[in-house]
């Protein structure tokens, strides 16, 4: 019955015929005597909704060394600071926000949470600037129609892309770079390169997630289609508070913590291709000057294995280890140095 619904809904789309079933609330089922919606009914629903956040999501082109990336984000302050995916303005030396009304301006980076999650925070002059408001992803349910909203790739043009899809599932954890995503959205909405740090939002126009990644393939390879994931904004609420008041939010940070830029997470493969004596742990590569790690020794080759007598494995990497820590508390990693394991106490700083 709901597949029937479903259908006769796109159907109503594309042609302007009556169709599907919308509920009045996102986080409740429709009543059972509610008149059916027509599809003039959720045209309206969507364009409310792209209405009322659309003025709030810009366009972010980050310039360093590397070269250029685009992404999105989304304003959340009257004080012009903008949330946005932070792999999209790592590295970068110089930020630009194109605002909807396609002026320029400068950033500057305020904050960051990575490697914990996926979010950053940046700074423009609030001229002009009209925040999103945040809505309740806890109340999202598989089936609930969700908004991508993105400021455009300039791929089509610079234009603002919207797109229109459902919540597959919540609660979803995704491996990436080292790192377990935990608490996020999966959609089918349309997301494209270009679209990180943009917002998922419900038909109220109430931001409900920060659009993160997107997959392409499953394992062994095999193609998958419109599998995207957001970060729940509910569980961003005290990052985004922290960084938005000029701090990151308080996490155990020792200086070997960033996958790819100061350890490397092992599997077998990687074990193999370096000769490694175990199959999986933390292999220390640049331990950052003046950090907790390198105050107590911890040096490029060290593998950590351990961290407070928990093993760190692909599966659970040492970065969601460590996440688990309440800040300033003393941290024991085992780490494996010359063959020998060793116990290498330290206390994290901010």
């Amino acid at each position: 019955m709901l597949v029937t619904a479903l259908v006769a809904l796109v159907v109503g789309f594309a042609a302007g015929l009556g169709g599907g079933m919308l509920a009045s609330r996102l986080d409740a089922p429709p009543a059972a005597s509610a008149p059916a919606a027509t599809a003039t009914d959720t045209q309206a629903a969507v364009r409310a909704a792209v209405d009322r956040a659309q003025p709030s999501i810009v366009l972010i082109l980050a310039e360093g060394p590397a070269g250029q990336d685009i992404g999105t984000g989304i304003v959340v302050s009257q004080s012009g600071h903008i949330l946005t995916a932070a792999h999209v303005i790592r590295g970068a030396s110089q930020v630009t926000v194109y605002l909807p009304s396609g002026e320029e301006r400068p950033a500057r980076l305020i904050a960051d949470d990575s490697p914990f999650t996926d979010a950053a925070v940046i700074q423009v002059a609030p001229q002009g600037l009209r925040p999103a408001t945040l809505g309740n992803s806890e109340a999202l349910r598989s089936g609930d129609f969700v908004l991508a909203l993105a400021g455009g790739t300039g791929q089509f043009g610079r234009g603002s892309t919207t797109a229109l899809g459902v919540v597959s599932a919540t609660g979803r954890t995704l491996p990436r770079s080292g790192v377990t995503f935990e608490d996020l959205i999966q959609t089918d909405a349309t997301i494209n390169s270009g679209d990180s740090g943009g917002a998922l939002t419900n038909l109220r126009g109430e931001v409900v997630g920060l659009l993160t990644t997107v997959i392409r393939s499953g394992p062994g390879g095999a193609e998958v289609r419109d599998v995207g994931f957001a970060q729940s904004i509910d569980s961003l609420r005290p990052v985004i508070a922290a960084m938005v008041a000029g701090s990151r939010f308080p996490r155990a940070r020792i200086g070997i913590e960033r996958p790819d830029e100061q350890h490397l997470e092992i599997d077998p493969d990687i074990a193999a291709q370096r000769k490694l004596p175990v199959p999986q742990g933390a292999l220390v590569t640049a331990p950052a000057p003046g950090s907790p790690a390198a105050k107590a020794g911890i040096v490029a080759g060290d593998i950590v294995v351990g961290v407070n007598g928990q093993p760190v494995t692909y599966d659970v990497p040492m970065v969601n280890l460590l996440k688990q820590l309440p800040r300033g508390a003393r941290v024991d990693l085992a780490v494996l140095r010359a063959g020998r394991t060793i116990t290498v106490p330290l206390t994290p700083e901010d």
